[in-house]
């Protein structure tokens, strides 16, 4: 008799064993799918930051370029270290750190330091401050002393991107933000409308020639023909406007020193505040106390004369006289 052997088919598993496969895989792709989310999106993250002054988005989009997750280090309770993690080891290297402190009463008008300029995006209300792709600053209210660090007269909110560049226009979304979150709410050390959302920004202009007929734009603000030291021509570079406050750097083409001159015209409430101490011009234009302001740098008298540059009392005289007829101030 012959015996028949039942051999078994073996070219494909059981349906529960491929079942079970299929679902171990799921559950790594989900797995997997969850992580990559979890590192590359602020899917997770709480809805505010630092201390509750930002949110996740806005310190992302102030980085910058880039995928990743952000996560926030309260270094004290007026610091705060910004970090976007990826997927993969490393990351792009960029932080953002964000600030509250107080600084000397010129701030930031400071002599031969001015951190605002016509090479800056300014805030042209809301918010009194400037910042550009490497951070920026916001003055708070004097009755914010007490949520920043320090003993100087002058709180201001300021952040700073560092191991790279950020986005500048999200720079000053979020500084607006943060500037709300400290000022107002029950816990809040200022007034309604100190920042506001209706802020708006001005955006530095190109550099290029002076039109010494009508200097920084300003029509009537004249200087004769000024040329550098070797012979360069003279630049400008501005930002704001004169109704709202006006920025202007004047340069010597080339010039590694930078500004040989800075001016601006100051309307901005806060900003008029840290100038009460320094002697320039003042005078009321269309109800608003504004200042006409200057930072000149020392030349030496003889080649201040070579080069046709005005001493600065002529210099700073001739600029306020001019913007203050433009804007029929008394």
């Amino acid at each position: 008799m012959t015996r028949t052997e039942q051999v078994r088919d073996t070219s494909h598993p059981p349906l529960r064993s491929r079942r079970t496969a299929q679902a171990a895989s799921m559950a790594v792709i989900v797995v997997l799918a969850s992580t990559f989310t979890y590192f590359t999106t602020n899917l997770f993250a709480p809805d505010r930051i630092c201390h509750g002054w930002v949110t996740p988005g806005e310190a992302s989009d102030a980085l910058g370029d880039g995928v990743g997750r952000v996560t926030a280090t309260e270094d004290s309770g007026t610091t705060c270290t910004i970090r976007r993690t990826r997927w993969l080891p490393g990351g792009d290297g960029k932080q953002l750190g964000l600030r509250a402190e107080t600084e000397r009463a010129t701030y930031p008008y400071a002599k031969g330091d001015w951190r605002i300029s016509g090479a800056r995006h300014v805030m042209a209300e809301g918010a009194a401050g400037s910042f550009s792709a490497n951070g920026g600053w916001t003055l708070l209210p004097a009755s914010c002393t007490q949520v920043a660090s320090g003993d100087d007269p002058l709180p201001v909110l300021s952040a700073a991107v560092l191991g790279g560049e950020g986005d500048a226009t999200a720079i000053g979304r979020l500084l607006t933000s943060a500037t709300e979150a400290v000022t107002s709410g029950p816990d809040g050390c200022g007034t309604a409308g100190d920042a506001g959302a209706r802020a708006r920004y001005f955006s530095p202009s190109a550099s290029k020639g002076t039109d010494f007929d009508n200097v920084c734009g300003i029509a009537g603000f004249r200087l004769g023909k000024v040329t550098g030291p070797k012979g360069q021509t003279v630049q400008e570079q501005t930002s704001g406007s004169l109704e709202e406050g006006l920025y202007c750097d004047l340069s010597f083409e080339g010039d590694d020193e930078g500004p040989f001159a800075r001016l601006a015209v100051v309307s901005a409430p806060l900003l008029v505040e840290s100038l009460k101490s320094r002697r320039f011009d003042r005078a009321d234009c269309g109800g608003r106390e504004t200042v006409f302001a200057h930072d000149v740098r020392y030349v030496d008298p003889k080649d201040r004369a070579a080069s046709g540059l005005p001493d600065t009392a002529d210099l700073a005289k001739a600029f306020s006289r001019a913007a203050g007829e433009s804007l029929h101030c008394t």
